[in-house]
């Protein structure tokens, strides 16, 4: 289970009304608990594995000691440390130390396959320097003194550190290739926002047992003009009763307005998989090429990172070791012959920084901010699209054509909350070469990025059924359906933190495996009360084209240095 997936999962069953009152206070008291969890369990945490020989020979046993590995000596119910070995031609002769067990230590073999975890704070490091002798017989020389002859030794274990296990839960827990202090920041950030911030929408699908969370509908739709549609793939959902169930739900402080959901289900074969672009154009996925070299735009190798949908995932670069304004993945492929068009996968998510950083964006409106969502509301849908791209905020697609990189399309923002899958069709016609170099882009942080595949682009055989609500009651009892099935200008509006609605959606005869697409359209409100003067110079130099990048990363650095002495106190 990824991390932040995990802290959302507990901290949403919270009532945020709680923690309206003293919330400053509180933020920062969790934001260090957090921090400090987070820094203990982590730097204190790494894995190691053992190395058997069965009947190992004179030579290994006299290597391992002449580097200084301390013996332990293991007969039954008897297990010692061992002062000093003197070998023999057949024969070891064992001068005994203090008793090896201690109550409450496993002092059982271990597996050749096990990996085990192991803590530096608590010694458990020792094992890395010990060697473990598991015997079947053995001549009491004296009281402290035990001869062994090299035929009864049965088994030999040393304990190495596991690299590749540390590494890997690292990357699990987001700290591959970035400190302990920036996974802490974005967990403070994530903190704040689930008390004080906003996301959009969140659908949930019904798997037979329980409603389980699939993701956020039209992220990023923060004002009237920028009502846009979203196509959210829905795995695992099943159908119970001649019906499909979903819910949608207001979690977090806005109010939202959904014009329209209905269901686009893809009958296809089995093993296939469907998705739907921003523009509502479903897509068969073809096989995915195999990358030649995928790497950051600092060099870095991102390709055990991006090359499967799993749990490793591309953060960002180091952020205490001059953080660019940009950052993003480069991937090269070489193409099929005859290739005309790609279809770019992607599984990613917004962080919960680029939330946290828009939300002190506004907070700089001070008493303003209402006037200035009024005005907002009147916007130009393209300016503020035009700005939005400008900023960096939306995850760009490039590709490299005639020595340069030339803008090609962008993903919509897709929130924090989950990765979504998404695909974009990029035309390569203008394209000679055999080696097909692309580009994502976007503000350091803004991106958590867990899979990209480029497939050769192949048309759909058939056009989706689409399934129409049947009913959408409300927590109060009411259907609202009837605001939902078209896109006109009827809302269900969900203007406060709890209002949920259960979908049902008829279900239809299954031919082969079927993918369903929740079809949405809406924007939201953001409910925000900043208060004080407004920083005027600060917001226009903000507005500026890439001074959002630098905004995000002076809070970046303001955050780091206010908490890197919780992360240097976890180090020592």
């Amino acid at each position: 289970m990824r991390l932040g997936n995990f802290l959302v999962t507990i901290l949403l069953t919270r009532q945020h009304n709680f923690f309206k009152s003293r919330k400053k206070t509180l933020l920062r008291g969790l934001a260090g608990v957090v921090l400090i969890f987070l820094v203990n369990f982590i730097s204190g945490c790494f894995y190691y594995k053992v190395s058997t020989t069965y009947q190992p020979p004179a030579q290994e046993m006299t290597r391992l000691s002449d580097l200084g590995k301390k013996f332990v000596i293991h007969d039954g119910m008897n297990h010692y440390f061992v002062r000093a070995v003197t070998f023999h031609e057949d024969s070891l002769v064992l001068e005994l130390g203090s008793p090896y067990y201690r109550a409450g230590d496993d002092i059982s073999p271990v597996s050749p396959d096990e990996v085990k975890r192991y803590k530096k704070k608590k010694g458990d490091a020792r094992l890395l320097n010990e060697v473990h002798l598991y015997i079947k017989q053995k001549s009491e020389i004296s009281e402290t003194t035990w001869g062994v002859p090299l035929s009864a030794i049965e088994r030999l274990d040393t304990y190495n550190h596991s690299s590749g296990h540390t590494t890997g839960y690292s990357i699990l827990f987001g700290i591959a290739m970035i400190p302990v202090a920036y996974v802490g920041i974005m967990l403070i950030a994530l903190l704040i926002l689930l008390m004080t911030g906003s996301s959009c929408p969140f659908i949930y699908t019904w798997n037979g047992e329980t409603y389980e969370f699939a993701g956020e509908i039209y992220s990023g739709a923060v004002y009237p003009p920028l009502e846009r549609h979203d196509y959210l793939l829905l795995p695992g959902l099943v159908e119970e009763d001649g019906m499909y169930k979903l819910k949608i739900a207001n979690q977090l402080e806005e109010i939202q307005h959904t014009n329209l959901l209905e269901l686009m289900v893809f009958d296809h074969a089995p093993g296939q998989e469907v998705l739907v672009d921003k523009y509502g154009a479903g897509h068969l996925l073809a096989p995915a090429l195999a990358p030649v070299s995928a790497h950051s735009l600092l060099g870095e190798n991102l390709l055990p990172l991006i090359e499967k949908d799993d749990d490793l995932v591309y953060l960002g670069s180091d952020p205490s070791k001059d953080p660019p304004l940009l950052d993003g993945v480069e991937l090269s492929y070489k193409l099929p012959r005859g290739t005309r068009s790609i279809d770019l996968v992607i599984s990613a998510k917004n962080s919960y920084w680029l939330d946290y950083v828009y939300q002190n964006f506004r907070e700089m409106l001070g008493a303003s901010y209402k006037m200035w969502m009024k005005k907002q509301k009147d916007g130009d849908p393209e300016q503020m699209t035009d700005w939005s791209l400008s900023q960096n905020i939306p995850l760009s697609v490039y590709l490299y054509l005639d020595g340069e990189w030339v803008f090609q399309d962008y993903y919509h923002t897709v929130g924090p909350m989950a990765f979504k899958k998404d695909v974009l069709t990029i035309d390569l016609s203008g394209m000679d070469a055999e080696v097909l170099r692309i580009k994502l882009q976007a503000g350091s942080y803004f991106w958590e990025i867990d899979y990209l595949g480029a497939c050769p682009a192949q048309k759909l055989p058939e056009p989706p059924k689409i399934l129409q609500l049947s009913s959408a009651v409300d927590e109060k009892g009411n259907n609202v359906a009837g605001n939902l099935l078209k896109d006109d200008a009827l809302y269900y509006v969900q203007p406060e933190i709890g209002n949920e609605a259960e979908l049902l959606f008829p279900a239809r005869d299954l031919k082969g495996e079927r993918t369903f697409i929740l079809h949405s359209k809406g924007y939201y409100d953001i409910v925000q009360d900043p208060k004080g003067a407004p920083k005027i110079k600060a917001l226009k130099d903000i507005r500026k084209t890439g001074n959002f990048n630098r905004f995000s990363n002076e809070l970046m650095q303001k955050m780091l240095a206010e908490h890197m002495w919780v992360y240097e106190e976890g180090e020592k």
